[in-house]
C-alpha cells in the first residue's frame, strides 16, 4: 500500500427532491421559490407522491441526496418510507433556521453573493448585463410560467433573500403586465433566478441523454405540465415555457430566444428540441414556423432513465493529496477539503453541500479491502457507518463516494471498505445470509501462499495440476519426478504440455529466457507449496517415514516408533524428496480450489485492462434470510464489479461454479445450475446486472452445454459465461483460437465473454471451441 494517493474531489451542492401532492399549486410554488434561493436549487425536481411509480423513478433517476415534504400528513410519512437510504443530513427540522441570525441548512445564494460578488467574472458575466427583477400580477394566466423562469423568492423562511440580492445586484424593476407581450429582450439580461445558478457547471461522469435546448409546449394552467417542465429544465435543458393558449404574448420573444437557444446546440446538429407531455395538433406548429425542431414527447415511462439522465451538477474540481494510515486494523485516507469554490466562514459552517470523492493509487496489492464501492444507494448508511461513521452523511454515487460536508469543515477521511462485508451487505439486499465456506478459506489461504491473485498462474499448467492431484498428503516424490509430471508427455502431446506455456512469467528472469519445467516447480517450492525433506529408514522398527529439512538432525527421532537412531550414514546418500505442505498439506480436499484461484487468476489479467473496478470472494455458502424461499446452496466465486464510466451498466456481479477436470454427474451439473439460477434471480429487484459463469477444467459435453444455456433468459442480453481450459491456460482468453476466430471475439468485459459464449456454444448450428479451430 502506498503512503500517499490522489484524491479528486469535486464539490457540489445537495440534490434535494421536493415532495408534494397531485394539484397542489401553492406547495408547487413554494418548491420552485425555496430552489431560487438555494445555490443550484434549478436542478431540485419536484415529486408527486401520489405517482408513486412516476416520483420512484425520478428519486432513482436524479440521484437525490434527500427528499423534503412539502406537506404534512401520513401520505407524505409513507412516501419517505419508500427511501429509507436518503437520510435528512442535518437536524432541526427546517431547512431555514428562523434564528436572530437566519440562515439556510443546505448551501444558499447567501453563500453565493458573499464568495462572487467582488470577482471580477460576476461583474462581467452579470452586473454589466443590466440584471432585472420581474414582476408580474397574481392573476396573470402565464404567472407560474414566470415564476419558473425569471424567479422570485419565498417571504416565510424568516431570511430577507429579496432585500439581500437588492443590496448586492441592485437588479432593474421590470414590470409585465397581465397582457402585455414578453419583452424581446427577455434572455439578454441575467434574473434572480440567475443568481442561485451562477457558476454551476456539468461534471461528466454521468453522461446526459436527451439534453436538446429548445420549447416546451403546454398549459400554464395545468399543474403537471408546470411539474414537467420544471423537471426537465432540472436535467440541466435549456427550455423556454410556450403555452399555444397566449400566442400573442409570445410573438416579439420567440425569434430572440430562438436565436440564443439555437447558440447552445452544435451547429453541425442545429435543431432544437419541441418538448411536450403529449403529441401536438398541427396549429401549434404555426408558432414556430420556419424553425428546424424535433419533438420531444414526455410520455408515461419518460422518468425511467431511457430518454433523459440528469447530469451531476458541480461547484468545481479539486485534485488533492491523501495521506493512507489505519484505524483499528482498517485502512484510511484522511485529505484537506482544498481550495473550494464557495464561501466558508462561521457564518455559513451550517450549511451543507457534497464533496464527492474519487480515487487514483491508493490500496494496490491489498483484496480485502477497497475505497471505491458500488453504486447501490441502498446501502447508504452501511456505507456511511463503515466509512465514515457518521450514518447520515455519506452518498454513494456513480463512480464516487459524496460526503456532506459542512461549507466550514477543512478537511475529512475516508476508511475502507471491508471487502466481505460488503459481499455480506449486497447478498443481504438479495435475500441470501453468506459466510466464506470451508473452501473458500482453503482458495483465501491459498492465494496467500502463492503470493496474491497472480500468483496461481502456475495453476496455468496442466502438469502442475495434474502433480498436485498425483501425490497425496503423506506422499513424496524426488525432484526429477516433479519435472517429468510438469513437462506433462501424453499420447496427445508426445513432447508435453509444458511447451505452450514457457513464456508464462511466474518470477523475473533474463530476457530472452523461458520458464523452465523446474522454474515452475522451485516457484512452488519457494511458496511453501511442497517441503523438502529425505526418507529415512529407521533400523528399530524397520519403516521408513518422510522427515523435513527443518527436523533433520544426525541422530534423529523415528516418528513411528519413537526411538533415536545415528542417519548420518543414510543422509549422505540421500537425496531430497518433496511433500505437499502449507493448505496442500492440511486439506485434502484443497485441490479443489485450484479452479477457483485460476478462474480468478484469469478474470483479474483480462478484465482489469478495462479499469474497472472489481472485488471478489471465494466460495460462499448462502442460506436464506428468515422467511425467504430460496434454499441453502454454495457459490464457488463471487467477482463484484463496477464501470467506473457508465452509469448505465453500474455494479455487475458473477457468480460462478468452477469445476477440476474430472467427470460430472448429469444430475450433479444439473443442481449447481439450478442454484446459480434461483440465485441470479434473487438480484432481479436490484440496480445489479448478473452474469453466471461455469469454468471447467476439461471440454463441455453437449449435455452440460443444453444445461447451460437454460440459464440465459428468453429475451435480452446473455448472461452465461463458460470457460475451458482452453480460457483458462493462456494469457488472453481466446489466444487458442485460430486467426479469425481470435479478432472476431473480444474478452475486455464480462458481455465479451457471454456475447463470445453464445457464438461458441450456443449459436444455431452451435460451434463448439474444437470446431473454430484450437492451436
Amino acid at each position: 500500500m502506498t503512503d500517499t494517493l490522489r484524491v479528486d474531489i469535486t464539490y457540489r451542492p445537495l440534490r434535494i427532491g421536493w415532495a408534494v401532492r397531485q394539484g397542489d399549486r401553492a406547495a408547487i410554488r413554494r418548491a420552485v421559490r425555496y430552489s431560487h434561493v438555494l445555490w443550484g436549487g434549478r436542478f431540485n425536481p419536484i415529486l408527486i407522491i401520489d405517482r408513486i411509480e412516476e416520483a420512484s423513478q425520478i428519486v432513482e433517476l436524479f440521484r437525490l441526496d434527500m427528499i423534503w415534504p412539502l406537506g404534512e400528513g401520513e401520505d407524505f410519512t409513507n412516501f419517505a418510507r419508500r427511501f429509507p437510504h436518503l437520510i435528512t443530513p442535518f437536524s432541526g427540522g427546517t431547512m431555514f433556521s428562523e434564528a436572530r441570525n437566519g440562515f439556510a441548512r443546505v448551501l444558499d445564494i447567501s453563500n453565493t453573493l458573499a464568495h462572487w460578488r467582488r470577482k471580477p467574472e460576476w461583474r462581467a458575466n452579470f452586473l454589466e448585463k443590466g440584471p432585472r427583477a420581474y414582476q408580474w400580477e397574481d392573476n396573470d394566466p402565464l404567472s407560474d410560467v414566470f415564476l419558473m423562469q425569471f424567479g422570485a423568492y419565498p417571504d416565510d423562511v424568516g431570511i430577507d433573500y429579496a432585500g439581500m440580492v437588492e443590496e448586492a445586484v441592485k437588479p432593474r424593476l421590470h414590470q409585465l403586465g397581465v397582457q402585455a407581450r414578453i419583452p424581446a429582450d427577455v434572455l439578454d439580461h441575467p434574473n434572480l433566478a440567475s443568481v442561485g445558478r451562477w457558476a454551476i457547471g456539468r461534471n461528466y461522469s454521468v453522461m446526459p441523454g436527451w439534453d436538446i435546448p429548445g420549447f416546451f409546449v403546454g398549459n400554464a394552467n395545468e399543474p403537471d405540465d408546470l411539474v414537467c417542465f420544471w423537471n426537465c429544465r432540472a436535467c440541466d435543458i435549456p427550455l423556454w415555457f410556450v403555452d399555444p393558449a397566449h400566442r400573442d404574448r409570445y410573438v416579439d420573444a420567440l425569434p430572440s430566444v430562438e436565436r440564443v437557444l439555437r447558440g447552445m446546440v452544435d451547429p453541425r446538429r442545429p435543431m432544437l428540441g419541441l418538448w411536450s407531455r403529449q403529441q401536438l395538433d398541427d396549429d401549434v406548429g404555426y408558432m414556430f414556423e420556419g424553425m428546424q425542431l424535433s419533438l420531444c414527447v414526455a410520455r408515461d415511462g419518460f422518468w425511467a432513465g431511457g430518454a433523459v439522465r440528469p447530469p451531476m451538477m458541480q461547484l468545481g474540481q479539486v485534485s488533492t493529496l491523501g495521506v493512507m494510515g489505519e484505524s483499528d486494523g482498517v485502512p484510511r485516507v484522511n485529505f484537506a477539503l482544498a481550495e473550494k469554490p464557495f464561501q466558508r466562514g462561521a457564518s455559513f459552517g451550517q450549511q451543507h453541500l457534497v464533496a464527492s470523492i474519487s480515487f487514483i493509487g491508493g490500496l494496490y496489492g491489498d483484496d480485502r479491502h477497497t475505497l471505491e464501492i458500488p453504486y447501490l444507494p441502498e446501502l447508504n448508511e452501511f456505507y456511511a457507518r463503515t466509512m465514515h461513521f457518521r450514518y447520515d452523511k455519506l452518498r454513494v454515487e456513480p463512480a464516487c463516494v459524496g460526503l456532506i460536508i459542512d461549507a466550514d469543515d477543512h478537511d475529512t477521511f475516508l476508511n475502507a471498505m471491508p471487502v466481505a462485508d460488503l459481499i455480506k451487505q449486497i447478498f443481504m439486499l438479495a435475500g441470501f445470509n453468506c459466510k466464506p465456506s470451508a473452501g473458500g478459506r482453503i482458495v483465501r489461504q491459498l492465494l496467500t501462499q502463492v503470493g496474491g491473485v497472480q500468483g496461481a498462474r502456475v495453476f496455468k499448467i496442466p502438469g502442475v495440476r495434474g502433480l498436485l492431484k498425483k501425490f497425496g498428503l503423506q506422499d513424496t516424490f524426488s525432484r526429477d519426478t516433479a519435472k517429468n509430471f510438469i513437462v506433462d508427455k501424453t499420447a496427445e502431446h508426445e513432447h508435453g504440455t509444458f511447451s505452450a506455456h514457457t513464456e508464462l512469467v511466474l518470477v523475473s528472469r533474463t530476457p530472452g529466457t523461458y520458464l523452465t519445467p523446474q522454474d515452475a516447480f522451485d516457484f512452488m517450492v519457494d511458496k511453501g507449496l511442497f517441503r523438502m525433506g529425505v526418507d529415512l529408514h529407521c533400523p528399530s522398527c524397520d519403516l521408513s517415514s518422510w522427515v523435513s529439512l527443518d527436523n533433520l538432525q544426525q541422530k534423529t527421532k523415528c516418528e513411528l516408533c519413537g526411538n533415536y537412531y545415528d542417519a548420518t550414514r543414510q543422509l549422505i546418500v540421500s537425496k531430497w524428496r518433496y511433500r505437499r505442505s502449507g493448505i496442500l498439506g492440511a486439506e485434502r480436499n484443497a485441490q479443489g480450489a485450484v479452479p477457483v484461484a485460476l478462474t480468478l487468476q484469469q478474470l483479474d489479467a483480462n478484465l482489469h485492462l478495462a479499469l474497472n473496478r472489481a472485488v471478489y470472494s471465494p466460495s460462499l455458502e448462502l442460506t436464506p434470510v428468515t422467511g425467504a424461499a430460496n434454499a441453502p446452496c454454495e457459490i464457488d466465486l463471487v467477482w463484484l464489479e463496477s464501470d467506473s464510466y457508465s452509469m448505465e451498466e453500474g455494479t455487475t456481479i458473477v457468480l460462478a461454479e468452477c469445476k477440476d477436470q474430472g467427470p460430472i454427474g448429469r444430475e450433479d451439473f444439473r443442481r449447481d445450475v439450478e442454484n446459480l439460477r434461483r440465485v441470479a434471480d434473487s438480484f432481479s429487484h436490484l440496480r445489479i446486472r448478473v452474469y453466471l459463469l461455469i469454468a471447467k477444467l476439461a471440454a463441455f459435453t453437449a449435455d452440460e452445454i443444453a444445461i447451460a444455456r437454460t440459464l440465459n433468459p428468453p429475451r435480452g442480453q446473455q448472461r452465461v459465461i463458460l470457460l475451458t481450459a482452453n480460457e483458462l491456460e493462456p494469457y488472453y482468453f481466446f489466444d487458442r483460437l485460430d486467426d479469425r476466430r481470435r479478432r472476431e471475439l473480444s474478452c475486455g468485459s464480462l458481455l465479451d465473454l457471454a456475447q463470445a459464449t453464445d457464438l461458441l456454444y450456443f449459436s444455431d448450428p452451435p460451434q463448439a471451441v474444437g470446431q473454430v479451430g484450437i492451436r
